[in-house]
């Protein structure tokens, strides 16, 4: 059984998406990524994760449609966001 869904919401969302930053793959890490504005995990950067559709990838910013987590510098990265594809989706 997979550990995310198409549906964009935080119980959709990977569970495992806070091991990327060191982080226990927990609902309530889970749960602050999908609401964004995550700055505990990293000094100086703010994570937030998307379930990115193929409307919102036509920027070219975004590589793939599906959950994205968007990685935000401050400080002499302010202004500068990564976007890094954790699970690609051919619909959602």
């Amino acid at each position: 059984m997979s550990s995310w869904t198409k549906a964009d919401s935080a119980a959709g969302a990977p569970l495992w998406a806070a091991t990327q930053f060191n982080q226990a793959p927990s609902t309530a890490n889970r749960t602050s990524l999908y609401n964004g504005s995550v700055t505990n995990f990293i000094t100086g950067v703010t994570l937030a994760m998307f379930n990115y559709n193929t409307t919102e990838t036509q920027s070219g910013k975004i590589a793939h449609t599906g959950w994205v987590v968007t990685t935000a510098g401050s400080g002499g990265r302010t202004g500068r966001t990564q976007y890094e594809t954790l699970v690609c989706l051919t619909s959602n």
